[in-house]
């Protein structure tokens, strides 16, 4: 009787449910790809443009204070190394959360509306981008048939330094894209990701 019930025990175990565990690794790395892109390597890049402005800026103003001499090229510098670290971090202050947010209106509507504000504000931000890609190609193009090159003796070409608009515009538009993907799903695109804040506090 021992050995009749083990083995109709054994016969009654149910087989094993099929999992999607390759579709959902096919899927995975891209996300993973590109969340390393952005959160990793263009905000480390980003925050070294940043830091080297910084020392710029420290430089040539112990520079001036203390031997009443400056550098030609240190404003220059300044300027184009902080434009390319906002540019290369819209996306990613975005996905991370931490675009200016006002949610006071929209948490207290049903979820239907509230999924279709998100879709709308999902769509103005890739028309935001796609304009401001759109208007910032003829400046690029136009630097580069003139052959203008930077007023300071670095003697940069002036095309490679406007192409942070249009870059940061496409990463711009590759987030509000993102967004719209989630909120079509019913998802919070906009949630941050560093806990409640604004109205949910």
């Amino acid at each position: 009787m021992a050995a009749e019930s083990a083995t109709m025990k054994h016969e009654h175990i149910p087989a094993p449910a099929p999992t999607n565990a390759p579709q959902e690794s096919a899927t995975k790395p891209r996300q993973d790809w590109w969340q390393r892109l952005e959160s990793g390597a263009l905000v480390s890049f980003a925050t070294v443009l940043f830091l080297c402005s910084t020392a710029i800026m420290l430089i040539e103003g112990g520079s001036r204070s203390l031997f009443d001499e400056s550098f030609f090229w240190a404003e220059e510098s300044v300027r184009y190394l902080m434009v390319w670290a906002f540019f290369l971090t819209l996306g990613a202050a975005g996905t991370a959360g931490n675009h200016i947010r006002t949610e006071l209106l929209v948490d207290h509507m049903p979820a239907g509306i509230r999924k279709a504000m998100h879709v709308l504000a999902s769509l103005v931000g890739i028309g935001f981008s796609g304009a401001l890609f759109y208007a910032s190609l003829p400046q690029v193009q136009r630097y580069y048939t003139m052959g203008m090159m930077t007023e300071s003796n670095l003697d940069l070409p002036v095309w490679i330094l406007f192409l942070a608009m249009p870059l940061g515009a496409l990463l711009m538009l590759a987030y509000y894209a993102r967004c719209l993907v989630r909120a079509v799903r019913g998802e919070d695109p906009y949630a941050s990701a560093h806990g409640p804040t604004g109205s949910e506090l």
